[in-house]
This record gives C-alpha cells, structure tokens and sequence, in this order.
C-alpha cells in the first residue's frame, strides 16, 4: 500500500515550484498595473535642472508623475482647470503644512470648503518651482496632489499626442 506520507513529500518540490511561479506572475502583473496607471513612475525629482520634462498620459487620459513637496516625495495629477496646488487633509498633515484661512472653493465635485497653505518648494523632474499658493482640501480624496496654475504658470507645457511636455521658459534648446 502507498504511503500517503511519502507522496506529499514527493509533491512538496512540485507544490514550492507552483507558489514560486504565482508570486513572480503576481508581481510582474501588479508592474504591469502600475506602468498603466503611472506610465511616469520612474521620472526623478530634481534631476538635470532646467531639464524638459516629458509625461505620458495614462490608461485614464491624466498626466501622473512623482514629485516632491518641501523635499518630502508625493505624486501629482497634471491638473490645468485648478488654480492651485490642491491636495488632500491627509497629505497636508504628512507634508507638515499649516492649514491658513478658510474659503468655499469650487471644485469636479462641488462647492466644498478648502484652506489656504504655502509650499516652500514644488519638484517636478528638473523642474522647481518655489514659494508656491496651495490649497487644502479636506473633502478630496486619495494622495495625489493636483498640480495647478500656481506652479504651471511658472512652465511652458504643450501636449504633443500623449505626450505633455514641461519646460522652464526660455530653457528650450535653440
């Protein structure tokens, strides 16, 4: 007669070899996920200055790409229809910013109450744009930031296809 114990022994290389086979499937697919959410993951802050930063727009049709507030990593939404950098309650408290006054601001989900903030710095690639206006948005969700008008006023940008490219003036080649 066979013996049970024997078997499961003999299966456990088999058994190791199919986990081993779903962990690298799981992450590979979760990289897979990500790059289709942030095609723009690896965009480094602070790199090259003065640099052209080119984003490309994701499964959704935004332009998503890391950053840094105060020299503290967040990432932003490319957002041209906010007038400030917005962001939520929870990612002004982990980037230590004060809320100010308090004022009714219009916002894709309605009428909502915000506060004022100042950002010392905002990082976008080569890109730093200082002693920024902000907004804190207590009703927003999620943790990305949108990067409005406070710091897009400061850059040229242009979309070409998919593409929004992100420039200092006067910092394009000749």
């Amino acid at each position: 007669m066979p013996n049970p114990q024997s078997n499961l022994q003999a299966m456990w290389p088999v058994i190791a070899a199919f986990v081993g086979i779903v962990i690298v499937m799981s992450l590979a697919f979760e990289h897979v996920i990500e790059q289709r959410e942030n095609p723009n993951a690896s965009l480094v802050a602070g790199a090259a200055p003065g640099s052209q930063v080119v984003l490309t727009r994701n499964r959704y049709g935004s332009y998503v790409a890391p950053g840094q507030i105060n020299g503290q990593p967040v990432t932003f939404l490319v957002d041209t229809g906010a007038s400030s950098v917005a962001m939520p309650d929870g990612v002004a408290r982990r980037l230590g910013l004060a809320r100010g006054a308090q004022y009714r601001s219009q916002t894709a989900a309605g009428i909502t109450d915000s506060y004022e903030t100042f950002i010392d710095s905002v990082v976008i690639g080569g890109i730093e744009v200082e002693n920024v206006r902000g907004s804190i948005v207590p009703a927003m969700g999620g943790d990305e930031i949108l990067l409005g008008m406070t710091v897009l006023q400061h850059i040229d940008f242009s979309q070409q296809g998919d593409r929004l490219v992100l420039e200092v003036p006067g910092s394009a080649a000749q």
